[in-house]
């Protein structure tokens, strides 16, 4: 069984996420961020960072609806070697799933979009607490590896059992999501298929 976050993990969303914050920052007359200011600012839980961002407490949970939404109609672009890896892991009879913080609109508009492989056995999407959902499908399959750019997430797959697979963009660099737990961190997504055999 293979696991993988959606944002930043199969699609490299960066841009797209940052497009989509800084609308919602527009529209409330805040400064919003260049390329080197996202990558230092943002960070997960969307209330924390529009804290962050002077966004009033009683606006965090519209800015977050609004954010999805921006988030769901923006572009993002498949991560190097993710249609080869997906081929090849299908061919080889893996389970293939996704289990995402993303909302279900925002992963399907993807597969669609990018053209994405329709190999996944599960779609997981708009997920609030990824340990939970690790914890049922680890039951299910003898070898779990669980992909994503989070340090959360390399946490999540060690306490579910899984082994965790870093991959170096996103949110987290290579070093942190060792300290996380990744027991390897790549680049490219053909990386994986050697390491899952």
């Amino acid at each position: 069984m293979v696991l993988f976050d959606w944002g930043d993990t199969v699609v490299i969303d960066a841009d797209r996420a940052r497009a989509a914050l800084n609308v919602v920052l527009a529209r409330r007359g805040l400064p919003t961020l260049g390329e080197a200011e996202f990558s230092m600012r943002f960070r997960l839980p969307l209330g924390e960072l529009f804290e962050r961002l002077g966004v009033p407490g009683d606006d965090r949970a519209a800015a977050e609806a609004e954010w999805t939404c921006e988030l769901d109609v923006a572009r993002a672009h498949l991560r190097d070697g993710a249609v080869e890896c997906l081929d090849e892991l299908s061919r080889q009879g893996a389970w293939l799933g996704v289990v995402s913080a993303s909302s279900a609109s925002a992963v399907r508009f993807d597969q669609r979009s990018l053209a994405v492989p329709a190999v996944w056995n599960s779609v997981d999407a708009s997920v609030p607490d990824k340990l939970a959902l690790l914890l049922r499908h680890r039951a299910t399959r003898q070898k779990a590896y669980f992909v994503s750019d989070s340090a959360d997430d390399m946490r999540c797959a060690s306490a579910a059992g899984f082994t965790p697979i870093g991959v170096t963009e996103g949110e987290a660099t290579a070093g942190s999501l060792r300290a996380a737990g990744a027991v390897e961190v790549i680049s490219s997504l053909r990386e994986l298929i050697p390491i899952v055999r």
